[in-house]
């Protein structure tokens, strides 16, 4: 077997403190405002300062909040109250993936055509092999959150995909 041959460790499962979700209440009209720096547009998403994912519009009026901060949680609560929709704590639902650069782009188009899925967006809810996720850019790698129930079988497939390497 060749060294190219060899596959290592395409995707790593990354530990996720806490995650949420917030869900606005359809048809309420609210207003970015409400939001303030959040992403309003469908499929936009809010970085930290390391480039990390904090706040994926991921479908219409649903939002996936990994591992926020305790002034966002505040903000989540704040936007609750005032009747904008349900934070709701999806501890366990998701199991956070990355998919490092170099296997990223052969490795999601066996299944989807990641490019013309993120054209215009940062993040989107789709299927990979069947399995529920939320994929988002991450510099040349990608984010995934894989429904946890899924996430088990998601890393046996990936791991036993034949050379992702670019050919030479």
């Amino acid at each position: 077997m060749r060294a190219a041959d060899v596959l290592v460790a395409p995707v790593t499962a990354l530990p996720l403190e806490s995650c949420f979700e917030f869900v606005a209440y359809p048809g309420r009209g609210i207003s970015a405002s409400a939001f303030g720096a959040w992403p309003a547009g469908a499929g936009e998403t809010l970085r930290d300062a390391a480039g990390r994912p904090t706040v994926l519009h991921f479908a219409p009026d649903r939002w996936l909040v990994p591992a926020p901060s305790p002034s966002l949680i505040s903000h989540l609560i704040s936007l609750e109250r005032a009747g904008c929709g349900t934070l709701i704590d999806v501890d366990g639902k998701w199991q956070d993936l990355r998919i490092v650069a170099e296997h990223a782009q052969r490795m999601l188009a066996r299944t989807i055509d990641v490019e013309t899925v993120l054209a215009d967006r940062d993040c989107a809810a789709i299927r990979l092999f069947d399995c529920p996720a939320i994929v988002a850019r991450h510099e040349a790698a990608f984010n995934l959150w894989i429904a946890a129930s899924f996430a088990q079988s998601f890393l046996a497939v990936s791991s036993a995909m034949p050379n992702l390497e670019p050919s030479s």
